[in-house]
C-alpha cells in the first residue's frame, strides 16, 4: 500500500473514512467465500473490464473468481483513497490458474491482472461496488490471445 488520502489530500481522516478503510482493507484479505460477511443486505455490484470473459463463461453477473480459480491468489494494494461513504483502490491480483476462471478450464499459467475498485459503505457495510479491471491483459495471461499479441502493444496499456 502506497498512500491514504483523506478528504483534503494527505491528511487525517474522519473517524467514518477510518472505519471504512479498515472495512475494505478486510474485506480484501478476506477468501472470495469469506467476502460475503462484509456486504450489506441489497448490496449491488457493478462489474466492468471483464464482461466478454465472463459471458464466455455463462458469468452472467460479471463474476467468475472462485477460490479454485488461483489457489494462491494474492491482492497487493498499490493504493488506496477514502472520503466520505466511499473508498477506492487499486490492486493487483497474481498467482496461479489452477481452477476454472471465467469458464477458462485451468491453464497453470502464472496470472497477474490490474483492478480497480470503489467501494459505497453504509453503517459499515458495503452497500455497492463498481470493478474495473484489465480483461485484456487477464486473457493474455490465459493464452486466449492470438500469438504476437501483447498488453503492451493496446492503448491504455
Amino acid at each position: 500500500m502506497t498512500s491514504l488520502v483523506g478528504p483534503a489530500g494527505p491528511g487525517p481522516h474522519t473517524p467514518e473514512e477510518h472505519r471504512n478503510l479498515d472495512t475494505v482493507l478486510a474485506l480484501r484479505r478476506a477468501t472470495v467465500e469469506g467476502r460475503a460477511a462484509f456486504f450489506a443486505p441489497g448490496y449491488r455490484v457493478h462489474r466492468h473490464g471483464m464482461a466478454h470473459l465472463a459471458a464466455l463463461g455463462g458469468f452472467t453477473d460479471g463474476t467468475g473468481y472462485t477460490a479454485g480459480s488461483i489457489a494462491d491468489r494474492r491482492d497487493r494494494i498499490e493504493d488506496i483513497i477514502a472520503r466520505g461513504d466511499r473508498v477506492w483502490a487499486v490492486w493487483t491480483i497474481q498467482g496461479t490458474h489452477t481452477g476454472p476462471l471465467f469458464g477458462v478450464e485451468p491453464t497453470g499459467r502464472r496470472l497477474r491482472v490490474l483492478e480497480l475498485g470503489i467501494w459505497r459503505l453504509v453503517d459499515g457495510k458495503v452497500a455497492e461496488a463498481w470493478f474495473f479491471a484489465d480483461e485484456y491483459g487477464l486473457a493474455h495471461s490465459l493464452g486466449l490471445l492470438p500469438t504476437g499479441s501483447s498488453p503492451a502493444a493496446s492503448p491504455g496499456h
